[in-house]
């Protein structure tokens, strides 16, 4: 279990029971990141990186953030963390998506990046960066925006997912991503399930029916660098 996922099981375990050992465990974890990160750099896996770990870390700060035990100016300390690294990396990959073109990335890239974003304009408070996550999901040009990320919708509502001709592990990556942000939205009072005629949901269905062993209505897909799937 990478970092990431170990504070926010232990954030969500401190939540669920009440025992503050996880919550203080956790308050550990962010706090060493927040002590030691100052950038994320290498190929271009950065992206993903600060996209994935950045929504994770982040949800597990916004449920603890109430916890005695994590004193406010360690809190502080994390937030500039999630907006001095974090954020400047989750944005620059949606406007310019490490100098490719639009299509070139797949749904999960700009979606872990949106899911950043949203988690971190939470935590923030800042309804800038709030919005500028939900404005991409409505209308984005990359793959994460709904109507790329379920880019074709069959008869009977089915929505092909946009790596449905990849790999299974991705595309069910996507729909745990997808999910993920719009379910924070909706704690912020946004439904993103029900946008565009529950476009997510035709999506979710599509995938899931394919993965239960039945056969699904399929048209390629093609990206901006004319590879077919």
């Amino acid at each position: 279990m990478c970092s990431s996922d170990l504070a926010y099981a232990l954030a969500l375990r401190w939540k669920i029971s009440g025992d503050m050992r996880y919550a203080d465990k956790a308050v550990e974890v962010l706090n060493a990141w927040s002590a030691t990160l100052v950038s994320i750099d290498g190929t271009s896996d950065k992206f993903l990186a600060a996209g994935i770990y950045g929504f994770q870390m982040a949800n597990a700060a916004e449920l603890i953030r109430g916890y005695g035990g994590w004193s406010a100016q360690d809190f502080k300390r994390f937030s500039s963390l999630m907006l001095k690294v974090f954020y400047p990396m989750n944005h620059d990959f949606l406007l310019r998506h490490n100098g490719a073109c639009i299509t070139h990335y797949w749904a999960n890239w700009d979606l872990c990046n949106m899911a950043s974003m949203l988690a971190i304009g939470v935590l923030a408070d800042d309804r800038a960066i709030y919005d500028e996550a939900v404005t991409y999901f409505k209308s984005g040009a990359g793959n994460g925006a709904i109507d790329k990320a379920v880019f074709y919708v069959h008869p009977g509502h089915l929505g092909q997912w946009q790596e449905s001709g990849r790999d299974q592990g991705h595309n069910t990556l996507g729909i745990g991503l997808m999910g993920a942000f719009c379910e924070m939205a909706w704690h912020q009072g946004d439904d993103l399930y029900g946008y565009d005629d529950n476009r997510f949901l035709a999506g979710a269905e599509y995938v899931a029916l394919y993965n239960l062993g039945n056969d699904v209505p399929y048209v390629a897909y093609t990206n901006c660098d004319k590879d077919v799937h």
